[in-house]
C-alpha cells in the first residue's frame, strides 16, 4: 500500500492534470497580471527631512523604492489594479493605488478606490525611468506633495480619437493640521490609511498629445482641509498647475508650474505653530537630448540622455498678515547629468545638484542611481 505522502502526491498530479484544473490556471494566468519598479540611490549629502540647507551633511546610500504590483481582470470590462510601496528598504510600506475600475464605454470608466491625484504630469506617472534625474524633481515633492493618492470616485477616458485624455474624482480632502513651512501640504496626506473624511474635495485634469511630439496638460484641486477641526478655521486648499512638453528628434523639452492657495491660513499657522503660506509657487524648465537616438530607425534600442534642469520653489510666496516669510523656504535647484538606458525599462544615471536658498545658504551634491519598471 503506498503512504499517505505518496499518495497524496499522486493525487495533487492526477487532480493537476485533468483539463479542469488547467482550463483554470490558464484563466488565471490571462487574467492576472504583474508590474513593479524601483531604484536604489547614492547622495554624496544626504538632504535634511524638511528640505532645509544644511552645512555638510553626510552621504548617504538608499534602497529608496522598490514597488511590485498587480492587474486582475475580473472581466473585459472590470479590473483591479494596485501597487505596494516598499520604501528605505523594506522599512516603511505604503499602498501607492488600489482601484477598481469599470468600462461604462468604449472609452469611459469608472474608477473608485485609492487613486492617484491626476495633479501635474508626474503624479500618475512616477516611475523612475520617466525621469532622467536620480531624485525626482524638488517642485513635484514640495508643492505637488508626490506621491500623493487619496480614496475616491471619479470617471477616466479619452476623446478626440484618443488625443485628449481626461481624469476628474470626487475625494477625500488633505489634513491642514498636517500643513509645514518647508514641506508646505505635503504632511496633509491620508494615504488612505483611516484618513478623515469630513472634508472632501473635487480634482481633475486634462491632457493632450499631437502627433508631432507636443502634448499638453492642465490639472485643477480644490477641497476643504480643516476636516471639522475647528481651531483650524475654515481651511480650503487650491492648487492649479500646467506643463507642457516637447519631445523629437533626440530633444526633449519640459516646463511644469504650480500654484497653491491655502485658505485660513493665519488660523493654521497659530494652530501648528509654523508659519504657513497662504500661498505657494513652484515651476522647473528642462532639456534632455538623446546622443544615441534611440528613436531612429534601425537603432540599437539604448538611450545616453544628457539633461539640465532649473528648479524654483518657494512654501513661503505669500503669508498671512501679521507672519513673516521664511526666506530659506524659498530654494532654487540647478539639477544637470546623465541617464543611461541600454533597455528602454532600465536606467543608470549620475547628476549633480547645486541647491541655494533666499537666506544665501548653498550646497552641491552629487548622485548616483541605478533605476527599473516592468
Amino acid at each position: 500500500m503506498a503512504s499517505k505522502p505518496f499518495a497524496a502526491a499522486l493525487l495533487a498530479a492526477a487532480v493537476s492534470m485533468t483539463p479542469s484544473f488547467a482550463a483554470a490556471q490558464d484563466s488565471i494566468q490571462d487574467k492576472l497580471h504583474f508590474s513593479g519598479y524601483g531604484e536604489v540611490h547614492y547622495n554624496s549629502h544626504e538632504l535634511s527631512e524638511e528640505g532645509v540647507i544644511e552645512n555638510d551633511p553626510p552621504a548617504e546610500v538608499d534602497v529608496h523604492r522598490f514597488v511590485l504590483g498587480w492587474r486582475y481582470d475580473f472581466t473585459p470590462k472590470i479590473r483591479m489594479d494596485a501597487e505596494v510601496d516598499f520604501e528605505h528598504a523594506a522599512t516603511e510600506i505604503e499602498l501607492e493605488y488600489a482601484y477598481l475600475e469599470y468600462d461604462l464605454a468604449a472609452a469611459t470608466s469608472l474608477r473608485a478606490g485609492a487613486v492617484l491625484m491626476p495633479v501635474g504630469p508626474l503624479n500618475e506617472f512616477h516611475e523612475p525611468p520617466n525621469y532622467y534625474s536620480v531624485e525626482r524633481p524638488y517642485v513635484e515633492s514640495s508643492i505637488m506633495p508626490t506621491t500623493w493618492q487619496e480614496i475616491g470616485l471619479g470617471l477616466v477616458g479619452r476623446i478626440g480619437g484618443g488625443a485628449l485624455g481626461y481624469r476628474a474624482y470626487v475625494v477625500t480632502g488633505l489634513d491642514a493640521s498636517g500643513f509645514d513651512s518647508f514641506n508646505g501640504i505635503r504632511e496633509g496626506r491620508g494615504h488612505g490609511a483611516e484618513a478623515p473624511a469630513e472634508d472632501l474635495a473635487g480634482v481633475a485634469r486634462l491632457d493632450y498629445a499631437s502627433t508631432s511630439g507636443l502634448s499638453l496638460g492642465g490639472s485643477a484641486y480644490y477641497g476643504g482641509a480643516d476636516q471639522g477641526d475647528s481651531t483650524l478655521g475654515d481651511a480650503t486648499v487650491t492648487i492649479l498647475s500646467a506643463d507642457a512638453r516637447f519631445k523629437r528628434s533626440g530633444l526633449d523639452l519640459k516646463g511644469v508650474v504650480y500654484h497653491t492657495s491655502v485658505g485660513d491660513a493665519d488660523v493654521i499657522s497659530n494652530t501648528v505653530g509654523a508659519t504657513i503660506g497662504d500661498k505657494m509657487l513652484g515651476w522647473y524648465g528642462e532639456a534632455a537630448y538623446d546622443v544615441l537616438r534611440r528613436d531612429r530607425e534601425g537603432s540599437s534600442g539604448r538611450a545616453l540622455f544628457l539633461f539640465g534642469r532649473y528648479e524654483s520653489f518657494d512654501t513661503n510666496e505669500s503669508v498671512p498678515s501679521g507672519f513673516t516669510a521664511n526666506p530659506a523656504a524659498d530654494r532654487q535647484v540647478i539639477t544637470g547629468g546623465l541617464s543611461y538606458m541600454p533597455v528602454e525599462n532600465v536606467a543608470f544615471k549620475a547628476d549633480v545638484e547645486h541647491w541655494q536658498d533666499d537666506t544665501d545658504a548653498d550646497l552641491t551634491r552629487f548622485n548616483l542611481g541605478a533605476a527599473f519598471q516592468f
